[in-house]
């Protein structure tokens, strides 16, 4: 058996599913593509997205079609509850980290001065970017990105508003969790692993860090998923 996962290693998508294969313990090897191999990389992602999981000459693509099929392929310890109201709760919990939080790191991580240049730079890194790439990157990507925020509807709000918001959102988790060590039931589930990789990216950010550390249930329960999924690249 041979897992490979084409990732970047800074997306939380990516994050995810290198935690989903860390709880099962299923063994794999990562592998970041570089610039020059994006041509090549076509052939097992049409679409250019990452992750892509290849398992044994199988490809599967997207974090969530990955997840279910980690699922079906390696059962145990199960990360979709039985019970079908406790998965449908973490499906809807995983669809709403994938099409909404995602978009707060994403306007905050790759749009915003405080924040895109490290991160960005990180990418650049990784990718084995020339330096003279890697000077005009984060301009590039910070203008690119920002066109996709604004189509979203996040990255046109104001700042404060958009912080107003993520505090309302994390406020709700707060009380989602309430004096629970889980978000549904009583073991870990996809919807922990997916929720968390978003707010980890959040958690990194400049004004992030500290709308996450004013909410101890919230905190805590990070850490718990951190220490049972495998700690933060």
């Amino acid at each position: 058996m041979a897992i490979t996962l084409y990732q970047f290693e800074i997306s939380p998508f990516c994050d995810k599913i290198r935690r989903i294969l860390n709880v099962k313990d299923v063994p794999y090897r990562t592998v970041d593509p570089k610039l020059n191999e994006l041509g090549a990389f076509k052939k097992k992602s049409p679409a250019g997205r990452l992750p892509v999981l290849d398992h044994d000459g199988r490809i599967i693509t997207d974090s969530t079609d990955i997840a279910h099929y980690l699922e079906a392929a390696f059962p145990t310890p199960a990360l979709i509850p039985i019970d079908p109201r406790q998965a449908a709760e973490a499906a809807i919990l995983e669809d709403w980290a994938d099409e909404s939080l995602y978009f707060f790191e994403l306007t905050m991580r790759l749009t915003w001065e405080t924040n895109a240049p490290r991160i960005v730079g990180q990418m650049m890194e990784k990718a084995s970017a020339p330096k003279w790439m890697a000077r005009f990157a984060p301009g590039q990507i910070m203008s690119t990105y920002g066109k996709v925020a604004r189509a979203q509807g996040l990255g046109a709000k104001p700042r404060p508003q958009l912080l107003a918001d993520l505090q309302r959102n994390l406020h709700a988790v707060e009380h989602w969790l309430g004096g629970k060590e889980w978000l549904v039931g009583d073991t870990m589930t996809l919807a922990d692993i997916s929720v968390a990789v978003q707010l980890f990216c959040i958690e990194g950010t400049v004004e992030g860090g500290p709308l996450v550390a004013a909410h101890p249930n919230v905190v805590a329960w990070l850490r718990r998923t951190e220490a049972a999924s495998g700690p933060r690249l």
